[in-house]
């Protein structure tokens, strides 16, 4: 007899916890996920050259306007996807908005980066690129989390 009810039990469990997702998180969003992925490659190729002594020079700049461009326009992307998902709750909502902070930090710092790289350089091993690779990291983090 109990195996019998045992089934539906399990049944209804994984269907409670399911639809309680919806309540606790946004739904997994592809284009938001494609976007912060892209950022987030963009972001560690950037930290990788800047830390293998490319970006010493703030000449170089000018050559790497473009990279950041791309990695701030996909991080835009993001944020915007992220921002105007549905919810069906107000937990959800407060994910949502820690999401879009994590994405706006990430963005920052990759402005951070940008600045420093253009009026002075990038100088390897001094911790330049750290802050940004952490707060893209959350970032990517909490959008692959709704997978």
């Amino acid at each position: 007899m109990f195996e019998t009810m045992r089934r539906p039990a399990i049944a209804l469990a994984s269907i409670l916890t399911l639809a309680s997702c919806a309540v606790f998180a946004p739904p997994y969003d592809p284009t938001l996920d494609s976007k912060i992925t892209t950022a987030y490659e963009g972001v560690a190729k950037l930290a990788a050259e800047a830390e293998m002594g490319l970006y010493v020079d703030k000449a170089t700049y000018p050559g790497k306007i473009e990279t950041y461009a791309n990695i701030q326009a996909a991080l835009a992307v993001a944020a915007v996807r992220a921002a105007t998902q549905p919810y069906a709750a107000k937990p959800a909502q407060k994910a949502i908005d820690a999401e879009v902070s994590l994405i706006k930090g990430c963005s920052a710092q990759v402005q951070g980066l940008a600045q420093l790289h253009q009026l002075q350089g990038i100088v390897p091993n001094t911790g330049a690129t750290t802050a940004m690779m952490v707060s893209c990291d959350q970032a990517a983090k909490a959008v692959t989390a709704m997978k």
